[in-house]
C-alpha cells in the first residue's frame, strides 16, 4: 500500500494515501460510558466497587474523547492503578475485574507471566498492549443505551400507573366522606398496601392489578350511595358596642369593622357522565385532542392528568383544583389555560390564582366558570 508523508503530521507517522471510505464510529466520552454503566449496574450484576474498578481503567486511557476503532487497553500495573480506585485492596480490585469480564464489558489480555505492558515500534508508538481491553464496552454501547431507554420508559409507565391508582383511591374516599357514610373495614389495609406499593421501586404490575380490583369494588359502592342533600350555611354577626377610654375627652370612639368574609365550604360533587359530556362539549382545545368525553371517573382522571402534563401542571395541582372546583370546573380551567399557554409563564401559579378567585366569588375564564353560592347552589358552576 502506498503511503504519503504529510507535513502536518509528526515525524515517523505515515498517512494512508488511499483512505477507506465508509462510516466511522463516533467518538465516545468516557464519563458518559461510566454513567451508563452506573445506571445499569443492577441489571448487569455489578456492585459499586466494580464500577469503581471500571472508572480506574477508563481514567488511564488517553485524554479526550475515545475512538472505538483505536487501541483502548489499560496496561498500568495493578500496584499503580489502585490509587485511582481510592486505595482499594488488590484482591478486591482483581475480583472486580473478573466480574466486569463476566458481564461482558472488558477482556483481560495478559502476557504469559501475567504482566501488563505495551508493545512499541521502532519510533516508540504503541502498536499493541497486554492488560485490560475495553473494546467490549465500546461494542456494547448502543445495546446498553437501548436497554437504559427501555428501563426508563418502563419506570415512567409504572410511576404513571401508581399516580393514577392513588388518584382513584383519593377520589373514592372523598366521595364516601361527602356522603357521611362509614368507610368499609378494609380501607385502612388497602391504603397501607397502596402506600407501600407506591414507595417501592420494584413493585410488580400484578400487585397493582390487585389494588385496582379492590378500588373498583370501592367505586361501585360509591356509585350506589345516595346523593347528599345541600346544606346551606348561615353566617350571624355579633354587634360590637362602642368603647370609651379615660383620656378621650368624653368622646365616643367608633371602631370600623371589616366585613365578615363568607367561608364557602362545599362537598365534592359525584361524577356525572351527563354533566361531564355537556361540559366537555363546551371546551375549545380539550375536545380537539380527546373528541370523546370520558365515561368513567377513572378515564376522566387519566385524560386530565395527561392533558395537564402537556401544559406543565403537576398532578397534585390538578387534584387540588378538582377538590375545590369539581369536575366541571377543572375541565374548563385546564381548557382555558391551554388556549392561553403562549402568555402564561408559570402555569401552576396561574391555576392557583384562578382557583383562589373562584373561592372569593369572582367569575373567571371569561364567564365560563361562575361561582354560585346561593342557597340553591353550593358549588362552582360552569357557565
Amino acid at each position: 500500500m502506498n503511503t504519503l508523508m504529510s507535513a502536518a503530521q509528526p515525524r515517523g507517522q505515515a498517512e494512508d494515501a488511499c483512505p477507506k471510505l465508509g462510516t466511522r464510529l463516533r467518538l465516545l466520552d468516557r464519563w458518559e460510558l461510566l454513567s451508563l454503566i452506573t445506571d445499569l449496574r443492577q441489571e448487569l450484576g455489578l456492585t459499586d466497587r466494580d464500577v469503581m474498578v471500571l472508572r480506574a481503567h477508563l481514567s488511564v486511557l488517553p485524554h479526550g474523547p475515545l475512538d472505538p476503532e483505536k487501541l483502548n487497553v489499560s496496561f498500568m500495573r495493578v500496584a499503580e492503578i489502585l490509587g485511582r480506585a481510592c486505595g482499594m485492596d488488590e484482591r478486591r480490585f482483581r475480583r472486580g475485574e473478573t466480574r466486569l469480564e463476566q458481564a461482558g464489558l472488558i477482556r483481560r489480555r495478559l502476557s504469559g507471566n501475567g504482566r501488563r505492558f505495551p508493545e512499541r515500534d521502532r519510533q516508540g508508538h504503541i502498536i499493541n498492549a497486554y492488560g485490560i481491553d475495553l473494546a467490549p464496552l465500546f461494542e456494547r454501547h448502543a445495546e446498553l443505551q437501548e436497554l437504559r431507554e427501555r428501563l426508563e420508559e418502563r419506570h415512567l409507565l409504572l410511576r404513571s400507573r401508581k399516580n393514577s391508582i392513588s388518584a382513584r383511591l383519593q377520589a373514592a374516599l372523598k366521595a364516601f366522606l361527602a356522603s357521611d357514610t362509614n368507610l368499609p373495614d378494609w380501607i385502612e389495609a388497602l391504603r397501607t398496601q397502596l402506600r407501600r406499593a407506591v414507595r417501592r421501586k420494584t413493585t410488580a404490575h400484578e400487585e397493582l392489578d390487585d389494588i385496582e380490583t379492590r378500588i373498583l369494588s370501592l367505586e361501585h359502592a360509591v356509585c350506589a350511595l345516595p346523593p347528599a342533600p345541600p346544606q346551606p350555611e348561615t353566617v350571624t354577626s355579633t354587634p360590637v358596642s362602642p368603647v370609651k377610654k379615660a383620656a378621650d375627652g368624653g368622646q365616643t370612639v367608633r371602631h370600623i369593622e371589616s366585613k365578615l368574609k363568607k367561608i364557602n365550604k362545599r362537598k365534592p360533587t359525584p361524577f356525572s357522565q351527563c354533566t361531564i359530556s355537556e361540559s366537555w362539549a363546551k371546551t375549545l382545545t380539550l375536545k380537539d385532542l380527546y373528541p370523546l368525553a370520558p365515561k368513567t371517573e377513572r378515564e376522566a382522571a387519566e385524560i386530565l392528568f395527561n392533558f395537564a402534563s402537556f401544559i406543565r401542571i403537576a398532578q397534585p395541582q390538578v387534584l387540588r383544583g378538582l377538590a375545590l372546583v369539581g369536575w366541571e370546573g377543572i375541565i374548563q380551567l385546564l381548557d382555558y389555560m391551554a388556549s392561553k399557554m403562549d402568555t402564561i409563564a408559570q402555569p401552576e401559579v396561574y391555576l392557583r390564582s384562578m382557583i383562589k378567585a373562584c373561592e372569593q366569588g369572582d367569575s373567571i375564564t371569561r364567564q365560563r366558570v361562575v361561582p354560585c353560592y346561593s342557597s340553591r347552589h353550593q358549588r362552582m358552576t360552569p357557565a
